[in-house]
């Protein structure tokens, strides 16, 4: 094997190697959306915090945990799902 193509080899391993996951969404964006949209739902919750503890991702999408305490100071758990493509948050309550 010459050694110009060694090198092209070497070279285009090391940038497949350093190419990053094709990702839309990073965590902490995913996190904002899912905030934001619970605090759009109504009635409007009193708080909403994300566990971290608790956060999943992979290549499709993000799943938080949100801690909510309504107006009535009634407590839940909701989960947000957020598609890394499209930015688009589901939350479902969390059972």
């Amino acid at each position: 094997m010459k050694s110009s193509s060694l090198i092209a080899l070497l070279i285009t391993g090391a940038a497949l190697v350093a190419t990053p996951a094709i990702a839309g969404t990073s965590v902490s964006k995913g996190k904002k959306v899912c905030e934001s949209a619970a605090r759009a739902q109504t009635p409007a919750p009193k708080s909403v915090r994300v566990d971290d503890d608790k956060t999943r991702a992979n290549e499709n999408a993000l799943v938080y945990t949100l801690k909510v305490r309504n107006a009535d100071d009634t407590t839940g758990i909701v989960t947000c799902k957020v598609d890394r493509a499209t930015d688009a948050p589901t939350l479902t309550p969390a059972s």
